[in-house]
């Protein structure tokens, strides 16, 4: 049976409550019983697949993309079914696999257009001008229907700056209409009044805004340009003046970490729901400033400061490190429980779900996600500038599924020591951008552990 469709159906009212306990038969095969009793995680799934079970999925999906749970799921917000589906799809195919592998990608990012009207000196892109084979507006247009096709539900518009580019609102209109759930990651100095209001009239359901610094002065300095700062600020209150899902984004080194509590009250000032720390990785023009890197210590210091923020509530405060994972595995072994836990460093919830870090798994370059550049070349990740396809030769779903590249990065096992030896891996497995930035070696180890720093 078609495990997938008869899901669909399931969410959309189009099956009956005893489909539920139906659709438990064919996938049982795919689990390992020891595997499951030991984590709950199928147990808790398990009974949560009923009437009230499928709301319990969307309000998650919903929660983690920073939305409300919507009434209708057809149209635009067709993103919540196709996400659910790809883990239950994912689930039947490879089992219950440690991390997670989906059997297409969960998002898309996609740096847009090398465009940029900022001089940052992190940038992975080194961006400033259009790439001069970048896919032109009907290969964007071809590219947005080529994702639905293969039922990716998100897409992260990235670049450069996507709005520097005339065709973004046309292109994210589409991909809206279409069904994807559209996010973009901006440095917000364009986001007028009235371009707020388009954002918000087009369906773009996040937007992520680049404030690497409370203090002015600081943020122009490492975004190249005089007056980014308060430009950025004017963005972020357009954002939240038009409803629309707002999180700031600082990318953490030597030259700001101390700005991290102020950047956290500013956003709270702002009433700007969700705070991302990146790490920083020394790619694209990054490379000038690797001596900025956090150290080890630095870096595990800041883990465990986010970690007392996140627990405060009030604001969540999250991480792309992938060693938060392993903070909150090792907390939750040490103390057995947690009043509420960051799964990832897009969700967070009650004390339960941390049966599912392990699952969620870290780094997921290659594994729930993919990138794309502005000439159509794909990668693991748009910080991994790996190429493993292109979207004007090949499909996103067959990339996915041969590329031996994306396969190697799925596997932990393939880790070589001290991330391959480590009992955290499933939980983090260690940024695989840095390492091939530090060691031209996927599978390398992320110097920026502090685990790993004893031995290397």
């Amino acid at each position: 049976m078609n495990i997938t469709k008869l899901f669909i159906d399931l969410m959309t009212h189009k099956a009956t409550t005893t489909l539920a306990t139906y659709l438990l038969k064919p996938l049982i095969k795919y689990f390992d019983p020891i595997s499951c009793s030991q984590t709950g995680l199928l147990t808790m799934f398990f009974e949560r697949l009923t009437d009230e079970g499928v709301k319990w999925l969307i309000k998650v999906g919903s929660r983690i993309l920073g939305s409300s749970a919507p009434e209708d799921l057809d149209g635009r917000n067709r993103y919540l079914v196709n996400g659910v589906a790809i883990v239950l799809d994912s689930i039947a195919r490879f089992g219950v696999r440690k991390p997670l592998v989906t059997s297409r990608p969960l998002m898309v990012v996609w740096n847009f257009t090398n465009l940029c009207n900022l001089r940052c000196k992190h940038c992975y892109q080194d961006a400033s001008r259009r790439h001069p084979n970048e896919l032109s507006v009907e290969e964007k247009l071809d590219l947005v229907d080529m994702l639905c096709r293969d039922r990716v539900p998100l897409l992260a518009f990235s670049g450069g700056e996507p709005l520097a580019a005339p065709e973004f609102f046309e292109v994210a209109e589409y991909a809206a209409n279409r069904g994807l759930f559209v996010s973009i990651a901006t440095n917000g100095t364009l986001i007028t009044e009235e371009v707020a209001k388009r954002l918000k009239k087009l369906g773009v359901n996040y937007v992520q805004v680049s404030v690497d610094a409370a203090t002015p002065s600081k943020h122009d300095l490492f975004r190249g340009i005089p007056g980014a700062w308060e430009l950025a600020i004017r963005g972020v209150k357009n954002l939240v003046k038009y409803g629309i899902f707002t999180c700031i984004a600082m990318t953490v080194t030597k030259f700001n970490v101390d700005e991290v509590p102020k950047v956290i009250e500013l956003a709270k000032k702002l009433h700007v729901p969700r705070v991302a720390l990146y790490n920083f990785i020394p790619v694209g023009k990054g490379t000038e400033i690797v001596k900025w890197d956090l150290s080890p210590i630095e870096r595990e210091r800041l883990l465990y400061y986010i970690l007392r923020e996140f627990m405060k509530g009030g604001i969540e405060v999250m991480t792309t490190a992938p060693q938060y994972g392993r903070v909150i595995a090792s907390l939750l072994e040490e103390y057995g429980y947690l009043p509420k836990v960051a799964a990832a460093h897009f969700y967070s919830g009650s004390s339960e779900w941390g049966k599912v870090v392990e699952f969620i798994g870290g780094c997921g370059a290659g594994r729930v996600y993919l990138g794309i550049e502005p000439d159509g070349t794909v990668t693991p990740c748009v910080f991994l500038k790996i190429p493993v396809g292109n979207v004007r030769q090949s499909r996103i779903r067959d990339i996915w599924m041969k590329s031996q590249v994306l396969w190697d990065l799925r596997d932990r096992d393939k880790l070589k020591d001290p991330c391959g030896s480590c009992p955290y891996k499933h939980v983090c497995g260690g940024c695989r951008a840095r390492a091939y930035a530090y060691f031209q070696d996927y599978l390398a180890p992320d110097p920026g552990c502090f685990r790993a720093s004893k031995y290397l």
